[in-house]
């Protein structure tokens, strides 16, 4: 009985899909937003700390750029027959706040610096208390912060090259309902919920980048290097259930699912970016970014417990995966600018590991944006609709998910993003 409910255990703790592409969050200006985040060419602004670093070299003067987005999620789970019947099961409404904010100064004509404070890895899903597959997933949230100092030197008058550090602070919660399985086949017995959380330690990255900036002609790359996670102190706790009715279950509930330490390490991807820009005309100019993630550094995850009989070691096998960037821009006039922006976004999650927990898939998203310059000020709105489309872990008939927890998912976002800049 104690070995059942070990192994149950160890099922209610498998967080690592919480990392998946789907958590990659790219909106951090909203003039980037509103172009697609098709920006890597072109130093529209002091968010080019994020998009290129390069970029920072031809900013004139000091400047502050910031704002946040208004991430509005929505996911829904239609189970498989025979396990499941029609019924769908959403999300809970949530609203998921990532910033950008920016402060740059150039020096000289050749040289500039600048530090940026932004979100790249951080959202959450969390469902119901009917959901049925509450013992996968029932609430998680990943939160990430990278503080990035930058410096960049214009080597000629139209070419600029950078170098970065990132450091990064990372969060984790994951909420699950616990089964007790009693015998091989046993539908099992709800016995309570875990919460898992950590903070990881102080961790080290970089970036290298690049950047031409002609009258119409506009090129650029960027490098960002992946970064190592550890969360050296988490804590699962665990709540039993008062109600138990079969005695020996409550017993194991009780003597095993104790609260302890819990330590794991995570890599996020390093991303490659390269991005073309061509002024079309003098009011009207166009941008083509491709991006690529090494997401195949997430090959498996070490779960590493108190309890030594809990340790896991588990194969995601995720892919890398890559994303098309398209943005546009048409000035009215010297103070206002319409935007529209299209990505197609390849997931990076195989089939077996779609789950509760993220149910990702290639994306189509589509923006809008507008923005207004007065004076030494700037103010930038935007639209970005995510479609995720439908994605079933059945395959030829044949269910993919280890868990047995088959069905299709449905997700979709509604991005709302504000910036403000000025000039000093």
């Amino acid at each position: 009985m104690k070995r059942s409910a070990v192994l149950c255990l160890a099922f209610v703790l498998l967080v690592s899909p919480v990392f998946a592409g789907g958590f990659n969050i790219y909106e951090f200006g909203s003039r980037a937003t509103g172009m697609g985040g098709a920006v890597a060419a072109r130093p529209w602004d002091a968010s080019t700390l994020f998009y290129n670093p390069s970029g920072v070299a031809f900013l004139k003067g000091t400047r502050f750029y910031g704002g946040t987005t208004l991430i509005l999620p929505t996911a829904k789970f239609v189970g498989a027959a025979p396990i499941f019947n029609s019924d769908v099961h959403s999300t809970k409404d949530a609203i998921f706040t990532p910033i950008g904010v920016y402060f740059s100064h150039q020096f000289s004509d050749a040289f500039g610096a600048g530090i940026s404070v932004t979100n790249p890895f951080g959202l959450g899903v969390e469902w119901n208390e009917d959901f049925p597959g509450r013992g996968i997933s029932r609430n998680v949230l990943l939160q990430s912060f990278y503080i990035s100092p930058v410096v960049a030197y214009r080597v000629s008058p139209r070419l600029s090259i950078g170098v970065g550090l990132d450091i990064v602070l990372a969060s984790i919660t994951l909420e699950r309902n616990v089964y007790i399985f009693d015998s091989e086949g046993s539908p099992g017995y709800e016995v309570g919920k875990v919460n898992l959380t950590g903070n990881s330690d102080v961790a080290m990255g970089f970036t290298l980048s690049a950047m031409y900036r002609g009258d119409r002609l506009g090129l650029g790359f960027m490098y960002r290097h992946t970064v190592n996670n550890q969360f050296k102190d988490g804590t699962a706790d665990f709540s039993i259930f008062n109600n138990l009715t079969v005695p020996n279950v409550a017993a194991v509930a009780q003597n095993v699912l104790k609260d302890q330490k819990a330590s794991t390490e995570i890599d996020f991807p390093n991303i490659v970016v390269a991005g073309v820009y061509y002024k079309v005309t003098e009011k009207f100019g166009l941008e083509f970014d491709y991006l690529w993630f090494g997401w195949s550094v997430f090959d498996k995850i070490n779960l590493d417990f108190e309890d030594d009989a809990l340790d896991l070691s588990i194969d995601e096998n995720y892919k890398d995966s890559w994303q098309i960037r398209i943005g546009a821009h048409y000035d009215i006039s010297e103070q206002l600018t319409l935007r529209a922006g299209y990505i197609f976004d390849r997931t990076p999650q195989p089939i077996e590991s779609v789950s509760p927990l993220l149910p990702d898939n290639d994306r189509n998203d589509f923006s809008l944006g507008l923005g207004y310059n007065f004076g030494k000020y700037q103010l930038d709105l935007s639209y970005m609709f995510v479609d995720a489309g439908e994605r079933s872990t059945i395959e030829n008939g044949v269910g993919k998910n280890p868990e047995g927890f088959n069905g299709t998912y449905t997700s979709r976002a509604n991005l709302f993003a504000i910036s403000f800049g000025i000039q000093f």
